[in-house]
């Protein structure tokens, strides 16, 4: 029931309160493709899961592929990640490397990109640059 809730705050929160996706930081395109893989994520997780994440890894910037890591914590052990499969374990990747074309093209050039869910829909985005 709870999953159903947390879904249902990302599906709407773009349709009822455009500042919302403006307050984390992310654009209409990425917050519509981000609520998409939180779906997908709350599949995976059990009843008990405070923050989850997916984490992708290119091996350059602009690369079509990479690693992806799924991870959560727990009520009790919020410091403590575990690994979770999601509803596809592809899916949630290649929409995050999808949101490239969504980006303005100096943005575009990330090594990897951290999705951030928490259990109240609250998320964060953040992408890491070549030094």
């Amino acid at each position: 029931m709870r999953h159903l809730l947390i879904i249902a705050l990302l599906a709407a929160a773009p349709l009822l309160s455009p500042s919302w996706a403006q307050a984390q930081n992310a654009s209409e395109a990425e917050t519509a493709v981000l609520s998409e893989i939180a779906k997908c994520l709350v599949v995976g997780l059990p009843q008990d899961w405070q923050r989850a994440q997916v984490v992708v890894e290119l091996k350059e910037p602009g690369a079509p592929e990479g690693e992806v890591r799924y991870l959560f914590s727990r009520t009790l052990t919020r410091d403590q990640l575990e690994r979770f499969t999601p509803c596809d374990e592809q899916a949630p990747a290649r929409a995050m490397v999808g949101l490239r074309g969504a980006q303005p093209p100096e943005k575009r050039g990330w090594k990897s990109a951290r999705f951030l869910l928490n259990r109240d829909g609250k998320f964060d985005l953040s992408y890491d640059y070549p030094k």
